[in-house]
């Protein structure tokens, strides 16, 4: 199989992992792994923009969302702003960059990891139409090579992607789901003008839509504020479980 057949295998690849996904999240820590493989680099991180309680930048941040190898799990807690460092900047001009030693560069003071032996870097913004959703970046290439323009072509690529498959999959989950479809659809009958931000592929704007939409029918069935909140206790009890499960399986592996 010459290289050109199997990279479009691999861009297959990225669509089918999302697409046949139920858990978003699993499907691009996925996507994060193949990705750095395909591009022999020991870390890929995916960031999606989120909407800030402020409002602040436009009403939009970026943070974490998954990743693929080391990288410290106070990253998930950090929020960057549009044009801030190398993801913000990406994010809010929808120009992805390619830098060779981020020493070197002019984002150099917000860096992060500038202790790490390879300083090379790509990041791309994960397209959604015209509007931007998120980031994806790849670094610390392997061999103690810098990544080259075709590698950064190569990211651009998977970025598109991962855009288009997210709103797939998000589209999915919907219809998966008769309480989240009418919550969505209670959504759009009552702001019509964001009628395009709340079916755009923007998983924490759905997740506060079905919060507010589940708020909304316990407070109907009668349920009050002690109730609402052992309820919401139990909903986090379980995802722990998830994920004390998740960690269990990982560490067989």
């Amino acid at each position: 199989m010459d290289n050109s057949n199997s990279f479009i295998l691999q861009l297959l690849g990225v669509s089918n992992l999302l697409e046949e996904q139920t858990d978003l999240e699993q499907g691009l820590r996925e996507v994060a792994s193949l990705t750095a493989q395909m591009l022999d680099a020991q870390r890929c991180s995916i960031m999606l923009l989120s909407e800030s309680p402020t409002q602040d930048n436009d009403g939009y941040y970026l943070r974490v969302f998954t990743h693929y190898g080391n990288l410290p799990q106070s990253a998930y807690q950090q929020i960057t702003s549009l044009n801030e460092g190398i993801a913000g900047y990406v994010a809010a001009t929808g120009t992805p960059l390619l830098i060779e030693d981020i020493t070197q560069s002019q984002f150099v003071e917000a860096a992060r990891y500038l202790n790490e032996a390879n300083k090379s870097l790509i990041s791309a913004p994960i397209p959604f139409g015209e509007q931007t959703i998120g980031v994806i970046n790849v670094s610390i290439p392997l061999n103690g090579k810098s990544f080259k323009e075709q590698d950064l072509e190569t990211l651009k690529l998977f970025a598109l992607f991962i855009g288009k498959s997210i709103h797939i999959a998000q589209m999915q989950a919907i219809l998966r789901s008769r309480f989240v479809e009418r919550a969505v659809v209670r959504e759009l009958a009552e702001i019509p003008s964001e009628s395009g931000i709340a079916i755009a592929p923007n998983p924490t704007k759905l997740a506060k839509i079905v919060a507010k939409s589940f708020y909304k029918e316990l407070t109907k069935a009668g349920f009050g504020a002690n109730q609402i909140i052992e309820i919401a206790t139990e909903v986090l009890d379980l995802l722990q479980k998830n994920i004390d499960q998740y960690k269990k399986r990982l560490s067989r592996e």
